[in-house]
């Protein structure tokens, strides 16, 4: 089915957030044959629409093999996963075994190269400023337990051959992102998300566009086969910095800063506390590996925040 100009590339999530955008990329560089697992009849209908082929299955498919050996795939893109620490079950299901399921795949289609979409989590327990690659895997939450277990597996498959790229993108944001941003941007408009000490902890994202040149940009380099990478903006805004940007990009007024006093009193609160706090922890990520192999994110950080938080207003309209 690989035609001399063109290799076969297999998405994996691409009905996703992040998916979909690497879908598009692809697409409009027009050098490959681009295949979609998709489990949704409809989602497959709509991604015929792009113009290329999708294979009905699930990610826990035993037989996938079978249903792609025809389609000589070259390689794995595999950016599917759940996000969330409410289901246990899915976090299992989807992160741990499905991740297992697309390294045996990889490994009976003999692939050229999987390309796996971990996290910044699998560290993000460790105390260090920057976190580095290098430090031991330490999670905070049931999510970042899921991707941890499912690195894991993606290395004991290396080392029985798969060649395998692991990236650890942080917070992703985009125009479309359907989880965090929009609840943010819905506090801010309200005035409902105050700033906290000051709001000087920095905040470090990865803009989609700038996760999907890297997705591309590993896919034929032998050095990225080795160790894991962080892709996160160049530039690492404070928390004020995102949440003023994101205000003024839909016409609110900044955040308010809390007093001392009543910022110990809502900081005591036990659920909002909690959510609160989140954004008083410096979370910064060293970009130093993948850098020092030739990648630099194309896209300013502050210029991309603004322009995604028009972009979730405007389509929410």
């Amino acid at each position: 089915m690989r035609t001399p100009s063109k290799r076969n590339i297999l998405i994996i999530g691409s009905t996703g957030f992040i998916g979909r955008h690497l879908l598009r990329k692809l697409i409009s560089l027009k050098q490959y044959n681009i295949f979609c697992l998709i489990r949704n009849p409809q989602a497959a209908v709509d991604s015929q629409f792009y113009g290329v082929k999708t294979i009905l299955a699930d990610i826990n498919d035993k037989n996938l093999s079978s249903k792609l050996r025809q389609y000589d795939i070259g390689v794995i893109f595999h950016c599917a996963g759940y996000v969330g620490n409410k289901s246990p079950c899915l976090l299992n299901r989807i992160n741990l075994k499905g991740t297992e399921n697309v390294c045996k795949l990889a490994i009976e289609l003999n692939i050229e190269r999987l390309v796996y979409l971990s996290s910044v989590a699998v560290v993000s327990g460790n105390q260090n400023i920057p976190l580095t690659e290098d430090l031991p895997f330490c999670a905070t939450n049931i999510y970042g337990e899921s991707k941890l277990e499912a690195e894991k597996k993606v290395l004991e498959y290396r080392s029985k051959g798969l060649r395998a790229v692991i990236l650890r993108p942080p917070m992703v944001y985009g125009p479309d992102e359907p989880h965090l941003s929009r609840l943010l941007l819905g506090l801010l408009k309200l005035r409902l998300l105050p700033l906290i000490k000051g709001a000087q902890s920095r905040f470090h994202l990865v803009y989609v566009e700038n996760l999907v040149e890297a997705m591309i940009f590993v896919m034929d380099k032998e050095s990225f086969l080795e160790g894991s990478f962080f892709v996160a903006d160049e530039e690492i805004l404070t928390t004020a910095q995102v949440f003023r940007a994101m205000a003024r990009a839909i016409g609110a007024k900044d955040p308010f800063v809390l007093g001392r006093r009543l910022e110990n009193i809502i900081l005591g609160i036990p659920f909002v506390g909690k959510k609160l706090k989140f954004f008083t922890k410096d979370r910064v990520y060293s970009t130093q590996q993948i850098k020092a192999l030739g990648f630099r994110c194309p896209y300013p950080a502050r210029e991309s925040l603004i322009k995604s938080a028009k972009a979730i207003v405007l389509n929410n309209r």
